[in-house]
């Protein structure tokens, strides 16, 4: 698979209009690559600079040293802005940032009549989209009557719309119920499986990590973990000293290893941790 997202040392700090440092380092000396097609999970703290590396990646904010690259275009290059948009979009935590219209439909069509789409070609996005995320019924509706999680499938539709090869969620489900939540990470894995769209998943909460392809640990600004969700929830203790939450099956087997019931920490879902535990009465 082809790069697609690529950090390369990056050292971060915010400052303000006048170029006066105003944080410490939020990211120190941060390198990553994602490949198209993936579906990679970042998992931190707050504070921990997971936030503002998915910035980065999607060129709202540029590094203070070392370079950040999409699809080859190096962020820096502000001639290249919309090129880079066009390909990466961007899903933000609270949907109601995102939402601009007063009709589902209409908000979802906004981004496309800004990349200057004819309007027989932007109606048959906006309907694709809309039936991508199971919202197509509630298209003549007002944003306003949805639940959190449905406003939130509308803001992936509008992006959706745009056709990027790439969608970076920061945090897309902390307001919502578990519903909600549930809503929200369908319609993520459905665009990653059956689209091929490239997920990029801010998050906190572990059974969210655990359904991507790759989890990313950050801490202090720095990456700390890079594997696979078995590789990196089997180490409930090292989760465990940067703050973090581990999924409660691997909690529950650590658990009873801890107990002195020969167990190993291998099962990071509910039906595995069960065949790990009926295994100890076969």
């Amino acid at each position: 698979m082809n790069v697609q997202l690529k950090a390369d040392h990056v050292w971060f700090h915010y400052t303000d209009e006048e170029g006066n440092r105003t944080s410490e380092d939020v990211l120190k000396d941060v390198s990553l690559e994602i490949k198209k097609g993936s579906f990679t999970a970042i998992l931190g703290h707050n504070g921990s600079g997971k936030s503002t590396l998915a910035r980065l990646l999607n060129a709202i904010l540029v590094p203070i040293s070392g370079s950040v690259w999409v699809n080859g275009i190096e962020t820096r290059d502000e001639e290249q802005l919309y090129e880079i948009r066009r390909h990466t979009g961007m899903v933000f935590q609270n949907p109601d940032n995102q939402i601009v219209a007063t009709i589902v439909e209409e908000d979802v069509a906004f981004g496309p009549e800004n990349l200057g789409i004819e309007p027989q070609e932007i109606r048959r996005r906006v309907d694709e989209a809309l039936r991508a995320v199971d919202m197509y019924e509630y298209r003549l509706h007002a944003p306003s009557q949805l639940s959190g999680g449905q406003k939130q499938r509308v803001a992936i539709a509008g992006i959706i719309a745009m056709r990027p090869d790439c969608i970076i969620l920061d945090e897309p489900t902390a307001m919502l119920d578990p519903r909600g939540r549930r809503e929200v990470m369908k319609t993520i894995r459905m665009l990653n499986e059956e689209h091929g769209i490239t997920v990029v998943l801010i998050t906190h909460y572990m059974d969210e990590a655990v359904q991507a392809d790759r989890v990313v640990v950050m801490d202090d600004g720095k990456i700390i973990m890079d594997s696979t969700p078995g590789a990196v929830f089997t180490k409930p203790e090292l989760l465990q000293a940067v703050g973090l939450d581990v999924p409660q099956a691997a909690e529950l087997l650590q658990s009873l290893k801890e107990a002195g019931l020969p167990v190993e920490v291998t099962a990071i879902d509910e039906a595995s941790c069960a065949d790990v535990i009926m295994n100890l009465f076969a």
